[in-house]
């Protein structure tokens, strides 16, 4: 009996090891979800840092952050159109565009980058008609040259 006990009493260490220790390092890794702290505005922000250094999926992904967090702000989807315009999507880069007209009916800026987007795709009597519209509401430089270069365009399709 003694040598009984004396064996029990060497594997214990072992029994308990085996019992508490080994379970625990073995169990299954939990996914652990961390609330989005990040207002519309800082994701917005951030998308625009990421653009300026070229890091053009990132900046995606955060606009369309800002616009989950706040669908009603024109801005993200603003920035999305110069995004997807940079990368040469003009159909996407027009949609974000026709987007933020919707829910900002007189931004000039959205007209006139519109107007360029369907300058890229040739649509050139909708372009104009954009621009001439962006103008009447409000006078840039940039949007003269927008329209300088659609009836150059236009000028060179007549030929």
């Amino acid at each position: 009996m003694a040598k009984n006990r004396q064996q029990l009493l060497t594997c214990l260490p072992v029994a308990i090891w085996l019992l508490v220790i080994l379970p625990s390092a073995c169990t299954v890794p939990q996914i652990v979800v961390i609330e989005d702290t990040l207002t519309a505005e800082q994701h917005n922000d951030l998308g625009y840092v990421y653009e300026q250094k070229k890091a053009y999926d990132l900046a995606e992904k955060e606009y369309l952050l800002a616009v989950k967090k706040r669908e009603v702000w024109p801005v993200p989807y603003f920035n999305l159109g110069n995004l997807a315009y940079r990368t040469g999507d003009y159909k996407k880069s027009e949609d974000f565009f026709r987007k933020v007209l919707t829910l900002d009916p007189n931004n000039t800026d959205a007209m006139n980058n519109l107007a360029y987007a369907l300058l890229m795709q040739g649509r050139l009597q909708e372009a104009r008609l954009l621009v001439e519209k962006a103008l009447q509401i409000r006078h840039k430089d940039e949007y003269e040259d927008t329209l300088k270069e659609i009836r150059k365009k236009e000028s060179l399709s007549c030929r």
